[in-house]
């Protein structure tokens, strides 16, 4: 079953402890990290990137953190908050608005990486843009409605996530997904890309997901 790195952003404005926290999570290989110093930096990563986790502290150099909580809320991720903030309010007022867990500082990094990796280890789903595919139940999702595919257009979506941002050549696509040499029928391939592109792609015409690559192949943009 194909299995993808979790992808993890830390909004920490603190150096010391932004760096503490990567460190624990890069020790226990949990996934691909991110880092955000404030609300701005944060707003545009999230803009467009789909993160598994995001580790986020209240107090960002007195911007309001839970701005950042409410607009994380409607990205269909998991909110752990890591903060100084700490009375009862703060801790209900984050669950309220979507955290999934609470870490209060100071923090033992090794208690922080196990708890993390707890919340990322079912996760099995790929979202790019507004493409979010489920690889335990195969269910594609584009704006939040399901798309059916073929057999072998879900096996080269699959491919192409497994090998994301990879220049991915005919022949290579030809033997991974079809088991055979791109000599047997060099058109198969481009019927099969443009209707996947029909039902993944906002504009077939102008993909964004799953693109040419002149004279080489093609490449899937994650």
């Amino acid at each position: 079953m194909l299995k993808l790195a979790a992808k993890i952003l830390i909004i920490e404005d603190d150096f010391d402890i932004q760096t503490l926290i990567k460190i624990s999570l890069s020790n226990k290989q949990l996934g691909d990290i991110y880092l955000a110093n404030n609300k701005t930096e944060a707003e545009l990563l999230l803009k467009n990137n789909y993160f598994d986790i995001v580790l986020l502290d209240l107090n960002l150099n007195s911007e309001n953190g839970y701005e950042l909580v409410k607009y994380i809320k409607n990205k269909d991720t998991k909110l752990i908050v890591v903060t100084a903030k700490d009375t009862d309010l703060d801790v209900y007022k984050g669950f309220e608005n979507g955290a999934v867990d609470y870490i209060k500082k100071p923090f033992d990094p090794i208690e922080l990486a196990y708890r993390v990796g707890v919340h990322i280890k079912n996760n099995n789903t790929h979202s790019n843009k507004n493409l979010k595919v489920n690889l335990d139940t195969t269910d594609v999702i584009i704006n939040n409605d399901k798309v059916n595919l073929t057999s072998r257009e879900y096996d080269l979506l699959t491919y192409f996530i497994k090998n994301k941002n990879q220049v991915l050549t005919k022949s290579q696509i030809y033997e991974r997904v079809w088991g055979y040499s791109i000599s047997v029928d060099d058109n198969t391939l481009m019927v099969h890309i443009r209707t996947l592109r029909k039902k993944i792609e906002d504009d077939a015409n102008n993909p964004q997901l799953s693109q040419t690559v002149r004279g080489k192949g093609y490449i899937y943009r994650g």
